[in-house]
Formats: C-alpha cells, structure tokens, sequence
C-alpha cells in the first residue's frame, strides 16, 4: 500500500514537471530582480543590491553592468533590458535583466554622463 502511494505520487511529480517545460532563454520583464543563489545573471553582470530607498533602506537586486558598459544587441532605451536609475552616487550604473550581457561599451564610458545613452527608469525603484 505504502509502495503503491509514493509510486503513484512519484509519477504524478514527474508527469507534472514534464508537462510544463522550462524555457532557458532568459525572460524579459520590466525591471526583474535577480537571484543571487543560484545567480541567475550573465557572467557580466553580477547580481547585486542596490538601496532604491535611501530613507527605509530598503534594496533591490538587480544584475549590474561593470562601470562604462552596457548591454548590446538592444537599443540604449529599451528599459525593458537595460536602464539606469536616477538614485545618488550611482546613476551611471546601467543595470539589466537577468540573462543579458553587458558586453558594449557606452558612448561615454568615461565623464559626467557615463552611460547617458541609457534610459533611466525610476520605476524599478517602486
């Protein structure tokens, strides 16, 4: 009896798992956080916490382009893969979704607006 139940409940767990397969591409969202464990972030990109709320300290995670650099194959403004955001002492930080790669130099890499061809989005911050 005991044998049968753990049987059937097995197969129910793997019928289940295969009926809805994972897709591996990354999925893209406005403003998705990142997993640190297992990190879900391209390797150019660690996934790293930003305090959006400096009064509440409360802190996102998001993954983060290496300073100077930005994602490529999507244009500067599409905040729905990369943007930037309007927060003290990191607004030239170009953050983006997990799975996207921060492999293109910005314009100005170097400056007063480093990076300023992307977006800022403070809607990340809500």
């Amino acid at each position: 009896m005991l044998f049968t139940t753990i049987t059937t409940m097995l197969f129910t767990l793997m019928v289940t798992a295969l009926a809805a397969p994972q897709d591996p591409r990354p999925s893209y969202g406005q403003c998705q956080e990142c997993v640190s464990s297992p990190n879900n972030c391209d390797i150019t990109a660690p996934c790293s916490s930003i305090v959006v709320d400096p009064y509440s300290g409360r802190h996102k995670l998001f993954c983060g382009c290496r300073p100077g650099y930005r994602a490529g194959g999507f244009g500067p403004g599409d905040t729905s893969r990369q943007w930037r955001l309007n927060i003290p002492g990191h607004e030239h930080r170009v953050w983006v979704t997990p799975g996207v790669s921060c492999d293109y130099l910005c314009r100005d890499p170097f400056g007063t607006n480093v990076c300023g061809e992307v977006s800022f989005n403070d809607q990340c911050k809500a």
